[in-house]
């Protein structure tokens, strides 16, 4: 009598483990990957949005992006402003919550309606936990200048 009881036991707990398990994994937070981003970006001496989109993953420490930047910068001396329009292919290093951030692309630019292009380059720091959509980036480049940018991943 023992023997069926007990073993009545084992197969009660084997088959609540076999219910329980998937409840439990959709119960644990799973990290999402956020593929697109807007930036603010004020600078020195300029103003930007950009739209960026995650376009490869193929290690845990590089990522590319393509990012699409509209903004304007000033002369600092006359005070004027000029719009610029930049595309950038962008790569972003490191594992974690901290990255080094690099990108070359070029940049439409409209001083006294003369369209020109010139190159847009920046390195920087980019802050992003994975599946975290806060975004900070601070660095340096063209046409942005100095700049400090805060944004959202989704």
């Amino acid at each position: 009598m023992k023997t069926s009881s007990h073993s009545g036991w084992k197969w009660l707990v084997l088959l609540s483990s076999f219910i329980m398990a998937p409840l439990l994994a959709i119960g644990q937070h799973q990290l999402k990957e956020l593929r697109n981003g807007i930036c603010l970006t004020p600078g020195i001496p300029s103003i930007s949005v950009s739209l960026e989109r995650q376009l490869a993953h193929k290690k845990e420490n590089r990522r590319f992006y393509l990012r699409g930047i509209a903004g304007k910068f000033g002369d600092l001396v006359n005070q004027e402003w000029t719009g610029y329009l930049a595309l950038m292919p962008a790569w972003v290093f490191g594992t974690g919550e901290h990255h080094l951030e690099t990108g070359i692309g070029l940049t439409l630019v409209e001083p006294s309606h003369q369209p020109e292009t010139w190159a847009a380059i920046n390195v920087g720091y980019r802050r992003q936990k994975p599946g975290d959509p806060f975004i900070f980036r601070a660095g340096g480049g063209i046409p942005e200048g100095a700049y400090i940018s805060l944004g959202l991943a989704f």
